[in-house]
């Protein structure tokens, strides 16, 4: 004798119409957030600064200081890490940073005297501004 099976569904719904909707609904929100995203881009400020008046500012100073070479390759090291980590947290604080000495418009901010006072933060140096190596 053969039987009739009744059709397989969830909640009254097809397979297909179930897997439909599951599509729709993923598409929905990866929309969602795809959205949120470059909202998110288009809020972002760009802004430059001069990494080789930084670094030739500071190593001019190193040059003149009179300090033997292994100390002075040390404090350039600690001098470029500290840039470094100064240039990422603009980043992570929604910036895009852009190296001065690449821009051709003139109309983005430039935050180089920001960088140095971090700089000479992060480096414990008394003042924020200029890098003295005396």
């Amino acid at each position: 004798m053969a039987t009739l099976s009744a059709p397989r569904s969830f909640a009254g719904l097809s397979p297909t119409a179930l897997v439909l909707a599951g599509s729709m609904l993923a598409s929905s929100l990866w929309g969602a957030w795809a959205t949120r995203e470059i909202v998110m881009l288009g809020r972002r400020e760009v802004v430059t600064v001069q990494l080789s008046r930084i670094m030739g500012d500071f190593v001019e100073a190193e040059a003149r200081s009179g300090r033997p070479t292994e100390e002075t390759q040390t404090r350039v090291a600690a001098y470029l890490k500290a840039v470094e980590a100064s240039v990422q947290a603009l980043g992570k604080e929604g910036r895009t940073v852009l190296v001065a000495e690449a821009v051709v418009s003139g109309g983005v901010p430039d935050l180089t005297e920001q960088v140095r006072a971090d700089v000479a933060r992060r480096l414990g140096a008394p003042g924020a501004g200029r890098h003295d190596a005396r």
